[in-house]
């Protein structure tokens, strides 16, 4: 496998997740507007049990799979990468066809518990037509992470942003326009393209599976991985992983049965708006963790600083701009999906500024797992969630989605705090917000004074939007080119080869 460089896996990871993130939106955009705020608020209540269903039953093998390989290849073994996939896999299919079988037969159960009892029957039927496929998405992202690893971020980045979005979007667009706009037929459709990914994600790893099935030798056998220490590491991280996705998606189910579906609807929204911003997070992730992983494995701390601290000020300049368009035209951008949802600019502004704040502190859970401390995440987890369930039974039936946004707010802090303290202390990769302040500036002169102006001059509506956008980001390529130098832009893009990549 040839190398990659750095700048070359960031920008595949980007354009892919901001593919992904443009699909996820077009999604919302037309279940906003076809099914209206309750619609939707139904529609993203089943995606979210989907989701923490598959996502916990992946019991943090994405982590696992991209550390170990990682770290082998880091060490120049050979023979180990199936028995990895393997040692992931297997767990993950077991449990998660136990849990189709839990989800059919309990399905009126966990609906009147997760619902209001006036739309408990209609999440019961979804909750039925997600069943059959819950191992399918829990399978599939394991093998599409070791497609990551055995095929490269580009196969991954394909399989994973492109091609899984754009084929629920298509399938969900097909059903609203031919069969009308119902939440269980837009769902189904948003299930139904899983099995072929599945199959797709087979077909791709088989071939490098058994090409390092021939390639192990005996000398190499001491030193490979076994199923105990996959899952030694692996078992607080399935359970922190769990607890990743409960966080991301319990706000929307805990709005949904204390305050409605119209509630849940526009908060979904909201949420789904901000988290678009979060595509270079992922991208960065994806790049830079086998990296990361094999940094740390040799110790090489003053180069994980170096490392962090550049690719935060990427995602900073690259990012920022995004949430600050979010909030002076948070308005115009709601618009675009129903009327209905302008309500939510003000709960809006707090999340993308507590997603800003995420943002520079940069990729700390990336740290905390591959440099071996998957325990103190599950830690840090189980307290954000702990918070995040708390504060949102006691301060949305108060305040409604006013309330789950404050929540959001006070959990991302004391999330990336706790981290931040650990990274820097605990794991020696130092954390340096003063070489940051240039790059945050920017952003927040050209996007936020500028959105401003343009929301003073010519009002919130779509036009206004869209000329304000193309405005201020031609003005914001010109400063960033002027600056580039005292940005520390440039070195981004050498081709810094990754550790852990084949010759």
């Amino acid at each position: 496998m040839r190398r990659e460089g750095l700048a070359r896996s960031g920008v595949i990871s980007l354009l892919g997740s901001a593919f992904a993130a443009l699909a996820a939106l077009l999604l919302t955009a037309v279940v906003g507007n076809t099914l209206g705020a309750s619609g939707t608020g139904l529609f993203f209540q089943a995606m979210g049990i989907f989701t923490i269903l598959t996502q916990v039953l992946r019991l943090g093998t994405n982590s696992g799979i991209v550390r170990f390989i990682a770290e082998q290849r880091a060490l120049g073994r050979a023979g180990s990468e199936w028995r990895i996939v393997m040692y992931a896999a297997v767990p993950v299919a077991v449990l998660s066809a136990a849990a189709s079988i839990a989800v059919w037969l309990l399905a009126d159960s966990l609906a009147r518990w997760l619902a209001a009892p006036e739309d408990a029957s209609r999440l019961a039927d979804l909750l039925r037509a997600m069943a059959p496929f819950v191992i399918l998405g829990a399978v599939t992202g394991v093998l599409q992470i070791a497609a990551r690893m055995l095929r490269g971020v580009g196969t991954f980045t394909l399989l994973q942003s492109v091609l899984l979005p754009a084929s629920r979007l298509l399938t969900v667009l097909l059903v609203v326009s031919m069969l009308g706009a119902t939440a269980w037929g837009a769902f189904e459709a948003w299930l139904w393209p899983l099995p072929i990914w599945l199959l797709i994600g087979l077909a791709l790893i088989s071939g490098p599976l058994l090409r390092d099935l021939r390639r192990r030798s005996d000398a190499d056998a001491a030193a490979r991985p076994s199923f105990r220490s996959f899952w030694r590491f692996n078992a607080p991280r399935s359970v922190s992983s769990g607890l990743e996705t409960a966080l991301e998606w319990s706000d929307v189910l805990i709005v949904a049965a204390l305050a409605s579906p119209a509630a849940a609807g526009v908060y979904a929204v909201i949420t789904r708006a901000v988290r678009a911003g979060g595509v270079v997070d992922k991208a960065m992730r994806v790049a830079v963790s086998p990296t990361i992983s094999g940094l740390l494995a040799q110790k090489q701390y003053a180069e994980s600083t170096r490392l962090h601290t550049t690719v935060v000020r990427a995602m900073i300049l690259m990012n920022w701009p995004f949430y600050m368009l979010l909030i002076s035209m948070g308005p115009a951008v709601l618009a675009v999906f129903g009327e209905e949802f302008v309500v939510g600019w003000g709960p809006m502004i707090l999340l993308a500024l507590a997603l800003m704040f995420q943002t520079a502190c940069g990729m700390l859970q990336s740290i905390l797992l591959q440099g071996g401390r998957s325990t103190w995440q599950m830690y840090n987890k189980s307290i954000a969630l702990a918070l995040s369930i708390g504060c949102n039974i006691a301060l949305v039936p108060l305040w409604g989605i006013w309330g789950a946004a404050i929540t959001w707010v006070l959990v991302v802090a004391v999330d990336n705090v706790i981290a931040a303290v650990q990274v820097h202390r605990g794991m020696r990769v130092h954390l340096q917000p003063a070489a940051l302040i240039p790059a945050m500036c920017i952003p927040v002169v050209v996007f936020g004074g500028g959105g401003a102006l343009f929301a003073w001059w010519g009002g919130t509506d779509l036009t206004m939007l869209a000329l304000a956008t193309v405005t201020l980001c031609l003005i914001y390529a010109a400063v960033l080119w002027l600056l580039r130098q005292r940005l520390h832009i440039e070195p981004l893009w050498r081709k810094v080869p990754l550790a852990g990549a084949r010759a």
